[in-house]
């Protein structure tokens, strides 16, 4: 990480060198070694460059150094604001703070910390005694301004920390505000470990067009960072982190959530296992917060969960640990939070636990790093280990609690509750359905590699077929054995030399039994939902016929039938979860019986001709099966536009129904993937080879 270049070859001022003597600064980095100089001559620029490489000292040192020059013995209380530094978190605004005053109190410059969470008022109060550098939150500084507490008039530099961070977390409206209020002439200066066209776009905004520096673009990951991922399901996360944290020896750890609510369950289940472990969110006040990154820099505390909040730009030394518990929803955070350990050319150590419902986020980290990450060799005895119960946390506080029993909700309710219509029944309140409780696993399952994220296949590699059928069931949620369809993908060693059973990759998938596979179902949604009604499932050529005969049909009937509609959906996205839907298969679903038909028929003597539900359902079907013909030949015609020109296509916007269509269409064909894009009902869907 250091380069041949000493902080003497910049002319530095003789008090400056000896402080950065003093904290063990002798060699620029590559990245300061870059920025420096064009800095200190007072041009703007973007500098790009990987996690732990010095970017902090990168504009303090040249900042420290300006004032000196510029030093013409003012009174403390008479200095004016003269630079900015903006950071995305209140963490990493205490922490360049820290590295300001660590250069710069021998020298008599002090910096002001302005973060929100922390007492207004005494910020004041030190704004008043003057001070040429501001660290700040954008929002803190923002609310200082509109209160007539501090002027920028009279600042030179301006400093984006982290600048893709502050755009990506919504400060862009704060920071142009900030803009308007300091001098055209100023200079700007952001530093960022990825690239950011919002951020460069504001900079033309303000007339400023930076020097560029990038250092090691090719290369967003340290290599000194061993980063493995491990292919896991939701219930082996625990595990495997147990016990991954009791192998690594004088672990010193974080390990990161996409939750606040995970974030505290972890930790404290961690506790509860006697680890030095304590979460960290932006549910905890801003003095806890503070008060807990003091307890990890001083060790009392050697596992940190958090959130994204700690991602960026926090230098913790030592950190020899990183831990994703879940993986990142934005592939940018996977550079980010890996970044905490391996600093300053240190060794570290990085494992991503990826379950099926982190799947989705994969492809995109690996389209960001523009490679794969290797996958880590997974035992039965890694993700088997001795927890004790899962702690519940409440949503609120985000603290440790019993659950409260149905008995506990009940007590408190008011008189008028309770006296209610006595001749009425009593309401029953219903759970959701539980899991249906399976055995334990004796073998774990790994996700099938030809078909990742794929729901309707499951892959094992066992020994004995009892046991790959029972996790079978339990993977598809099923009780009926004649459903699995099992095909061997790989054979395998026999236990032993010459006999014994073979150890073989199967991959199981359901038959299309449509009777048996959706009318268990219906009957769970019907008792659920205490809809007195028989339900009758058939297919009849390329049609699911279901009918529904009860007391409650009038129900089903309702509002133009909008609970079959409703129905039909539900079932529809329950079978797409278990086989590979035809595209011409149609669905029929009827009330069907003597007393609906006697009041259909009396409906039409007294008010004239009625529609027929069967008809009209027959009708919409064939609406909707030429939509399907018309979407099918679109996507045909944007398949071929993508092999002519060899890029990604991006569709018109769609709605739900087209949408998943063109995605199940597209799913088909092993040489294209699909992306949705875009926000609310209408998204659009980039076509694109694989």
């Amino acid at each position: 990480m250091e380069t041949t270049t000493s902080f003497k070859d910049f002319n530095l001022n003789d008090a400056l060198l000896n402080s950065l003597d003093t904290i063990g600064f002798a060699m620029a980095s590559p990245i300061q070694e870059l920025t420096i100089k064009p800095i200190l001559e007072g041009k703007d620029i973007f500098a790009q460059a990987e996690t732990g490489s010095g970017k902090t000292g990168s504009f303090a040192i040249p900042i420290i150094e300006q004032i000196l020059r510029d030093e013409d013995g003012t009174p403390a209380e008479e200095k004016l604001v003269q630079y900015v530094v903006l950071s995305p978190t209140r963490e990493l605004a205490q922490q360049t703070h820290k590295v300001f005053n660590q250069l710069g109190t021998e020298l008599g410059i002090n910096a002001a910390c302005l973060i929100g969470g922390e007492s207004i008022d005494k910020q004041k109060e030190i704004l008043g005694k003057g001070t040429r550098i501001l660290v700040a939150t954008p929002g803190r500084l923002v609310d200082l301004i509109k209160q007539k507490a501090v002027k920028l008039d009279q600042v030179k530099s301006v400093v984006f920390d982290e600048a893709d961070r502050l755009f990506d977390m919504g400060f862009q409206k704060d920071i142009e505000f900030i803009l308007s209020k300091v001098s055209d002439d100023r200079q700007l200066i952001m530093v960022s470990a990825t690239s950011n066209m919002e951020v460069l776009k504001t900079a033309y905004k303000f007339k400023s067009h930076p020097l560029e520096l990038k250092l090691n673009e090719d290369s967003l990951v340290v290599d000194h960072i061993d980063h493995k991922l491990a292919m896991v399901t939701q219930k082996e996360k625990m595990p495997l982190l147990v016990n991954t944290l009791r192998q690594h020896e004088d672990v010193y750890a974080i390990v990161f959530c996409n939750t606040q609510l995970q974030t505290h369950l972890v930790a404290e289940w961690l506790r509860l296992m006697d680890f030095k472990a304590k979460p960290i969110s932006g549910k905890l006040p801003q003095n806890k917060r503070t008060r807990l990154m003091e307890e990890f820099r001083n060790k009392d505390v050697t596992i940190l969960v958090c959130t994204d909040v700690a991602a960026r730009g926090l230098d913790i030394k030592d950190v020899n640990l990183v831990i994703n518990y879940d993986l990142p929803q934005e592939a940018a955070n996977y550079v980010h939070r890996i970044g905490r350990t391996g600093r300053a050319g240190a060794q570290g150590r990085a494992i991503s636990f990826c379950a099926h419902e982190d799947c989705e986020n994969l492809d995109d980290i690996y389209e960001f790093l523009e490679t794969k990450i290797e996958k880590m060799d997974i035992k039965d005895e890694d993700v088997t280990a001795e927890l004790p119960p899962k702690p519940y946390i409440d949503g609120k506080t985000m603290r440790p609690t019993e659950r409260k029993s149905n008995q506990d909700r009940s007590k408190g309710k008011g008189r008028d509750q309770k006296s209610k219509s006595r001749d009425s029944k009593p309401k029953q309140e219903f759970e959701a359905p539980k899991e249906r409780a399976f055995p334990t696993p004796l073998k774990r399952f790994v996700p099938s590699e030809d078909k990742k994220g794929d729901r309707r296949s499951f892959v094992i590699t066992t020994d004995n077929t009892d046991d790959a059928d029972r996790m079978a069931l339990g993977y598809f949620m099923i009780n009926d054995e004649s459903l699995l369809k099992r095909e061997v993908l790989k054979k395998g060693r026999k236990r032993f030399f010459l006999f014994g059973a073979r150890r073989n990759t199967y991959r199981y998938t359901l038959d299309a039994h449509y009777k048996k596979l959706i009318l268990p179902f219906l009957i769970e949604i019907l008792t659920l939902s205490h809809i007195n009604v028989m339900a009758k499932v058939g297919l009849k050529g390329d049609t699911v016929e279901i009918s529904f005969n009860g007391p409650d049909e009038g129900l089903l009937m309702r509002n133009r039938g909008q609970m079959l509609d409703g129905l039909e959906q539900i079932l529809r996205l329950y079978l797409a979860n278990k086989i590979t839907i035809p595209p011409k298969l149609r669905w029929n679903i009827t009330v069907k019986s003597k007393r609906n038909n006697d009041r259909n028929r009396n409906a039409k003597n007294s008010r004239g001709p009625q529609k027929d539900r069967s008809r009209t359902s027959k009708s919409r079907e064939e609406q909707n099966a030429k939509r399907e013909k018309e979407v099918i030949k679109m996507v045909e015609e944007i398949k071929t536009q993508v092999l002519e020109k060899k890029e990604a296509i991006i569709m018109k916007p769609l709605d739900p129904r087209d949408r998943r269509t063109v995605h199940q269409f597209i799913s088909e064909d092993d040489k294209f993937q699909t992306k949705s894009i875009g926000e609310g009902r209408l998204k659009k869907i980039e076509v694109s080879l694989k």
